[in-house]
């Protein structure tokens, strides 16, 4: 089973700065509901009259000390007594409050600070002359109705003394709503859910986004590039901009790929991934093309027969194709088409109604043992592990698999449950490619070059022709820059695959790495 995502800190870090618009946005949407809260609010005052509790000296330090304790204790009753009936009700009735007692009760609160000997009496209410009336009334009674209790309950206690020491002044600010509170813990609140919900947002998040990521899931399978997002849709990056950073990025894999094991090289790859989206046939054309251009004789093979996209990328008959052969309506030089020196093509050509019986089929097989021995090197544009079994299928006639995972459109256990599927059947997975990782300042151009021009394409292609013998084969309709959108709606995610996110770690690339000539 994939282990559980962690972060460290820089990771929480990133998060941080990337949803802070959305953590500010929340923060402000807080503090306008803190602030309509606050205006829909009432204004309350509160008056305050204070009263000392004290007995009678004594004469001996035991005496002074009983009476500080006995104080304490008539201080949390007298508290006690402020909102009852017996002091609020004389009250009332003085000042002719409708309702009795009970109607003040609600806005009567009374507290004694911390080592002192003092009662506050707070009055709370929407009139702020009403409120110091309240709590004069309110400490003005406390002594009566303390004197009348203990006269019938104790004579001895007479010594009690409850003084008003500062009666209610009305106020003149609100003590509600606290607008500034409001607005505060509003903002701030809305601020810490935003960061919060975006690190929780983060923790859940199982797509795969970095090149470490899969490290968890490869089961030791080594990872054969990284290719970063392309700045301008691009159908050959290799051809159309030999010298940026894709370009150099598909060179690596095929770099990578000669050496994953050089007593058994691989000349028959299938190149998939686990879902639609993920770049698989972007890979394959640039693969092919990294490899032709390295000197091998190349042939790429349109082997998706439910969603083809060769023959429209770039530009090649697709009438007849793979399918033709497979039923016997043509022969192989027929329909292999030749797109640049070193690098043929043999596009789909109809889609069947039965697309697995035709690549399970022993046609199949012949074909491809003819294509391993016409070429140095073929190339399997294969669908996706999971939606269908064509590509398990074609795993196991071809020398290895090469699976594409693009960076924020697969899952975890997307790529667990297609490595499972393609082991199911003894599958040779040589490694992974990620596509896809978003860019940053530092992906400049490999050995200080720009990104190259029309003249750095045509000075590829005029070497691609000078290195073969003889008369060089046409270069086909490749690279039309109207084609150039469609190579880009080739890879896009399919309607229910998650949206690439442009918040990642920029590709690095291996410092192997070889520019063009």
């Amino acid at each position: 089973m994939p282990e559980e995502r962690r972060m460290d800190l820089i990771e929480y870090l990133g998060v941080l700065r990337k949803r802070w618009p959305v953590a500010a946005a929340l923060g402000i949407l807080g503090a306008v509901v803190g602030l309509g809260v606050a205006e829909r609010t009432p204004p309350s005052y509160t008056a305050t009259a204070k009263v000392f509790v004290a007995v009678g000296g004594g004469q001996t330090t035991s005496d002074l000390l009983q009476g500080s304790t006995y104080v304490k204790n008539l201080i949390d009753s007298y508290t006690a007594l402020i909102d009852m009936p017996v002091v609020l009700d004389p009250v009332a009735e003085t000042l002719g409050q409708p309702g009795g007692g009970r109607g003040l009760a609600g806005a009567v609160t009374a507290e004694a600070p911390l080592n002192t000997s003092i009662i506050e009496i707070k009055v709370s209410g929407g009139d702020p002359a009403w409120a110091a009336r309240v709590a004069d009334a309110v400490a003005n009674q406390l002594p009566l109705s303390v004197d009348a209790l203990t006269a019938a309950a104790d004579a001895d206690a007479q010594g009690v003394a409850i003084t008003v020491v500062s009666p209610a002044v009305e106020p003149t600010h609100p003590s509600q709503p606290r607008t500034r509170f409001l607005v505060a813990t509003g903002g701030g609140g809305g601020v810490v859910l935003g960061l919060v919900g975006a690190l929780l947002w983060a923790l859940l998040d199982t797509r795969l986004r970095l090149p470490r990521d899969l490290e968890p899931v490869a089961g030791g399978l080594p990872t054969l590039g990284t290719i970063p997002r392309a700045r301008r849709p691009q159908v050959l990056s290799v051809v159309e901009d030999p010298l940026g950073s894709t370009a150099e990025a598909y060179r690596i894999v095929q770099t990578n790929l000669r050496y994953v094991d050089v007593e058994k090289p691989a000349s028959l790859v299938v190149v998939t991934s686990s879902v639609p989206g993920e770049g698989k046939s972007t890979t394959a054309r640039n693969l092919a093309a990294a490899l032709a251009e390295g000197g091998r004789d190349v042939l790429m093979v349109d082997a998706d027969m439910r969603r083809p996209s060769v023959s429209t990328v770039l530009g090649v008959e697709g009438a007849a194709g793979l399918t033709t052969v497979l039923v016997g309506r043509a022969d192989l030089d027929d329909v292999v088409q030749p797109v640049g020196p070193g690098l043929d093509i043999l596009p789909v050509g109809s889609v069947p109604p039965n697309p697995h019986q035709l690549v399970a089929s022993p046609a199949m097989r012949a074909l491809l043992a003819r294509t391993r021995a016409r070429y140095d090197v073929v190339i399997l544009d294969a669908p996706p592990v999971l939606p269908v079994t064509d590509a398990a299928v074609l795993s196991t006639m071809a020398d290895g698999t090469i699976v594409v995972v693009g960076s924020r459109r697969v899952r975890r256990q997307q790529l667990t449950h297609a490595l499972r599927t393609l082991a199911s059947v003894d599958a040779r997975v040589l490694g992974l490619v990620m596509t896809f990782v978003p860019r940053s300042g530092q992906d400049t151009a490999y050995y200080g070059y720009g990104h190259g021009t029309r003249g750095a394409v045509a000075r590829l292609l005029g070497r691609l022709r000078g290195r073969g013998e003889g008369p060089a084969r046409p270069v086909g309709p490749v690279l039309p820059a109207e084609r150039a959108t469609v190579g880009a709606a080739e890879d896009a995610p399919a309607p229910d695959a998650e949206p690439a996110a442009p918040d990642a770690e920029p590709a690095v690339a291996a410092a192997d790495a070889r520019p063009p000539a």
